[in-house]
């Protein structure tokens, strides 16, 4: 028979029940970068594995319980929210400002693109703000990124404000929507980077590495008078995807 938990266990299990409101971040399943083994392509569907990926995920995700599905607009994201979907009754919302960084290289064999990475990350530091040769520089994307992440939850009245040197968050009393984001590696890293008031750099992706399928939670928790704050309660969860035999 199991041990009956103590008065701290039980508080800290009361308190994660509260319903309160939640931001799931969900990377993309396995791309298939270079189908048939041809030249990259640009926007990329989902490998097979991929695909169960995103159906594994989408499982433990709707177990929780979503309310809303945000979506980035390329084929990986959309095909990762689509088991979710079907699992919740939901329509996904596409959000064009959830893509990835921009990154060129079309018509580059894999070991190309490789190579491109490398020789990139070798950069002076201060250089990484531009981010890859010949895409998207760092502080747009984190812009926009940041900018897509506070519409998504304005449409729930989640609204932040500035004070001093610190974010907080106002949630309208009642409610707390359980949100689920499909994006990016690099998307999320600065999502998680914002929601948790981080000065970002722009190597966020390595910062809050996600695996390829994995998603990360955060709770809205009150922080007196002041306003709500997140909480990261689960980061980089893959442990549904190994129970299913995927990994």
């Amino acid at each position: 028979m199991p041990a009956d938990p103590g008065p701290s266990a039980r508080r800290e299990v009361q308190v994660r029940a509260q319903r309160l409101p939640r931001i799931t971040l969900l990377r993309h399943g396995e791309p298939d970068w270079a189908p048939e083994d041809g030249p990259t392509v640009r926007h990329p569907g989902l490998t097979p594995y991929g695909r169960k990926q995103a159906r594994a995920s989408a499982e433990a995700i709707a177990r929780d319980g979503v309310d809303a599905i945000y979506v980035s607009p390329y084929p990986r994201a959309q095909e990762t929210a689509r088991p979710l979907a079907e699992l919740t009754g939901l329509d996904p919302v596409t959000v064009e400002d959830l893509r990835e960084i921009g990154v060129r290289f079309d018509g580059l064999t894999q070991d190309e693109v490789d190579r491109m990475f490398v020789e990139a990350s070798r950069r002076p530091l201060e250089e990484h703000w531009d981010g890859w040769p010949g895409g998207e520089n760092f502080t747009g994307f984190h812009e926009r990124a940041v900018g897509a992440l506070e519409g998504v939850l304005g449409r729930h009245g989640i609204t932040p404000t500035r004070e001093k040197d610190f974010t907080v968050w106002h949630v309208p009393e009642g409610t707390a929507p359980s949100v689920v984001v499909v994006a990016h590696g690099g998307t999320n890293a600065v999502l998680l980077t914002h929601l948790l008031d981080i000065r970002p750099v722009p190597w966020e992706w390595l910062r809050f590495e996600s695996a390829l399928g994995a998603y990360s939670v955060s709770q809205a928790r009150p922080l007196g008078q002041a306003g709500h704050v997140w909480s990261l309660q689960n980061f980089n969860e893959l442990d549904p995807q190994r129970s299913a035999g995927l990994l």
